[in-house]
């Protein structure tokens, strides 16, 4: 079965749009092609707007808006930049194609054109698309896995500590074992309250970098500070004893005096310590094992740089090591903490005006430079610093050293924009094997090498899931037609022929580096949205049972020896065990929200779903675990259920779990308490099966205009669950695998009812 395409066409001229769309029509070119038309950049904007094309072929000279006009507004609009576009044009001379091209035209055909020629590289172009589109498909895919597997590791490895001791501390209260084996338990639950304490602090105080909470805090708290140097002192001292476990020594020269800096001291503290555990982290792995803290000043910053003799970091992830969630080789150096220590200290040093740059080479180490603005006393203002341009790699590949060189002090002498890195290879297994080593944002290679050519090598590049993205200009002798319509056939982004322009290099070089970039922002931006998404899943309740477990198992470290009765201490126990059970709840709260969040159990769905044909014995067994887990059995009513029910079609444990939950999330609702009666009842019509819960008291008003929101089909895309009861939540996302829905009755009489509605599943018809 071909994959399906869309094509828009933009051309003025009648009989070349109707030829095109033949041509598109009668030839195959391996895609089932859809054709949409447009007779000018105006007309092709409103179809844009309707339905985004895989590709866009498109005329230069039109009426009303032309086609370079039209490609520049499709650039603006961050949802069409990634849409592929030929110009195909009478207009032939170099300006124009090179003006063209460097708007970011992806090729510049000029007519009359070889048909056979056109086709190819229509296909060229829609494979190179759907080439990109699957691997940043395959790169989401990866990093929901990564983040699951992340989330239920270093939520539920602290809570198993917290957990597992007080069941064996229980055990040995029942068995009336001697106090002092308590205190082995005692610390268990206490070492796992506390890590799980640290991971929440952390992911919470990124939402507040992230939602402007601590900028506000920064404008309002923010205090010249004189002694940075006390700082450091406190930095170093805070890790000292994971320095000393792990053989590490912290070298710092404390006579060092600071100019001022304006700023929050906890949160600059925060940094610092994110900074020197990073540090240690990667230093103990390694042979060496020392650490230097150095510091100085330029005239408007000061400077201090955590030099470590670690393992070092590849310049591929570089860019990465500040992303939320990023860990390196986490597998193989069994790091804790879910991978937000330099996401917090980015973000505090860019709060108070500042920045981190990192020097790292793999197998000799790394430094994180902090670098902040001198407060300036006569002013009372942070003085200005010099911003620091984006950096950008460049891989040449090319077997003439004179070449070579003279085009690696061209782009470094003459492209301003970016701080850039240019790196050479002699041929393509050479440039094979610094791609291995590094990750550039741009390749320019020559076509005939020794060993391996141009185009062979551009055939591994693209081959490799790793390299896909990064665009490739072919800059070679080779000038004849055929040769071009080869190139451009193999995929090359650009093919500029010797001898060539300076300038229009330049300006080629630097269209394909913006439009990296670009491309890499907007999938930043899926990424982190992804990630803002799961963030929103801690919220600061989470604070309530883990001071309750600390509370409760530090009173009883301190008090175990004063107990004197069993009574006593089994009071005490309980309120650990209540403490335990809250906690247990939000993280798996947690996990099942990040699963429907991520698509992790829409996966599960569809390799589980069958045919349920006992809905009323799935409620009856949900309704039996909401009365065990709550004792609440007299408060539970079951009515009869009605023989016979229609099958629909999910997973019974799913609706299990979500029946149970919405009872449960309900009885957390109802303003009178846990007294109120519930009704559950079970029904069905000739379209939907239907599981009411009613509680004999309505909502506030208020209350339930918040959960019809929560469950209209229709919220806008922007609709913020995050302060919404996570058992409704998980719900609604539950219902919604099943093609189901849920609707709310909130009336002052009878109470409010809550519905799931499940579509009746039909036998396939014969």
């Amino acid at each position: 079965m071909k994959k399906p395409a869309t094509i828009l066409l933009v051309e003025d001229e009648k009989p070349m749009l109707e030829g095109m769309c033949d041509l598109l029509s009668i030839v195959d070119i391996g895609y089932d092609l859809r054709i949409l038309t447009a007779d000018n950049g105006k007309r092709g904007l409103e179809v844009v707007s309707k339905e985004i094309p895989d590709l866009i072929v498109s005329d230069i000279m039109m009426p009303q808006m032309d086609g370079l006009e039209f490609l520049r507004h499709l650039r603006q609009n961050p949802n069409w930049v990634q849409i592929p576009l030929i110009f195909l044009t009478a207009r032939n001379d170099r300006r124009a194609i090179h003006a063209g091209t460097a708007q970011g035209a992806q090729l510049y055909i000029t007519k009359p054109f070889n048909s056979g020629e056109l086709l190819e590289l229509i296909k060229t172009q829609l494979d190179r698309a759907f080439q990109l589109r699957a691997s940043h498909q395959q790169n989401v895919d990866k990093l929901k896995k990564d983040l699951l597997q992340l989330l239920n590791h270093e939520f539920r490895t602290p809570l198993t500590y917290v957990t597992a001791y007080y069941e064996m501390l229980t055990y040995s209260v029942s068995q009336l074992q001697e106090t002092h084996d308590f205190d082995e338990y005692l610390r268990g639950i206490q070492v796992g309250s506390q890590r799980l304490t640290r991971l929440v602090e952390s992911l919470i105080q990124v939402m507040e970098l992230r939602t402007g909470e601590m900028a506000y805090q920064f404008a309002e708290q923010a205090k010249p500070i004189a002694d940075f140097n006390h700082l450091v002192q406190e930095a170093i001292q805070a890790n000292r004893d994971q320095a000393e476990q792990y053989g590490v020594q912290i070298h710092y020269d404390d006579s060092v005096r600071f100019p001022p800096v304006l700023g929050i001291r906890d949160k600059l503290l925060t940094m610092l310590n994110a900074l020197l555990d990073n540090a240690i982290k990667f230093t103990h792995h390694h042979k060496k094992s020392n650490i230097y803290i150095l510091t100085y000043t330029t005239d408007n910053e000061l400077h201090v740089a955590i030099q470590d003799e670690g393992i070092g970091f590849p310049l591929q992830i570089k860019n990465r090591l500040f992303d939320l969630f990023f860990q390196y080789k986490r597998p193989i150096f069994e790091q804790q903490g879910a991978g937000v220590g330099l996401t917090i200290a980015k973000g505090i040093a860019e709060l108070h005006g500042g920045r981190i740059d990192v020097d790292s080479q793999k197998g000799v180490g790394s430094t994180f430079s902090l670098v902040l603005p001198i407060y300036d006393e006569q002013s009372q203002k942070p003085l200005p610093t010099t911003p620091k341009q984006p950096q950008a790699t460049v891989l040449i590949v090319e077997d003439e050293p004179h070449l070579l060189e003279g085009l690696k002090d061209i782009l470094e002498l003459s492209i301003e924009t970016y701080e850039l890195t240019v790196l050479t290879a002699a041929n393509g297994r050479l440039g094979l094997e610094i791609l291995s080593e590094y990750h550039p944002h741009l390749i320019i290679s020559d076509i005939m090498m020794p060993e391996m050519d141009g185009l062979e090598f551009l055939q591994v590049v693209r081959q490799n899931p790793a390299w896909v993205q990064i665009p490739f200009i072919f800059l070679t002798a080779k000038g004849e037609e055929s040769d071009i319509h080869h190139g451009r056939r193999s995929g090359a982004e650009e093919y500029i022929t010797k001898p060539y322009d300076t300038n229009e290099l330049i300006d080629l070089v630097l269209k394909q580096l913006d439009r990296n970039f670009q491309m890499q922002n907007l999938q930043t931006q899926d990424f982190d949205m992804l990630k803002r998404s799961l963030l929103n899943l801690i919220t600061p309740e989470f604070r309530l049972p883990l001071a309750d477990v600390t509370r409760h198992s530090e009173a009883l470290a301190l008090g175990i020896e004063k107990i004197e009765t069993e009574g006593e201490l089994k009071e005490s126990l309980r309120g650990i065990q209540a403490s335990s059970l809250g906690l247990t709840q939000l993280v798996e709260d947690i996990i099942t929200l990040a699963e429907l969040t991520t698509g992790e159990a829409a996966q599960i769905y569809q390799l589980q779903a069958q045919a349920i044909n006992d809905v009323g014995y799935v409620v009856e067994e949900a309704i039996k675990q909401v009365r065990t887990l709550t004792g609440g059995e007299q408060n539970i009513h079951l009515a009869d259920i009605p023989p016979h029910l229609p099958p629909v079609f999910g997973v019974s444990t799913i609706l299990l779990e979500s029946v149970q939950r919405l009872v449960e999330a309900g009885e957390r609702l109802q303003a009178n308490g846990p007294h109120v009666q519930t009704y559950v009842t079970v029904y069905a019509d000739a379209v939907e099966v239907h599981i009411a819960v009613r509680f004999d008291t309505p909502l506030p008003e208020a209350t339930a205009c918040d959960v019809e929101a929560l469950f209209a089909s229709d919220k806008p895309s922007t609709f913020d669950a995050t302060s919404y009861d996570p058992g409704l939540r998980i719900v609604e996302g539950s219902v919604g695998l099943h093609n189901g829905r849920l609707s709310l009755d909130n009336n002052p009489e009878t109470g409010v009812t809550y519905t799931i509605h499940l579509p009746v599943c039909r036998p396939p018809t014969p």
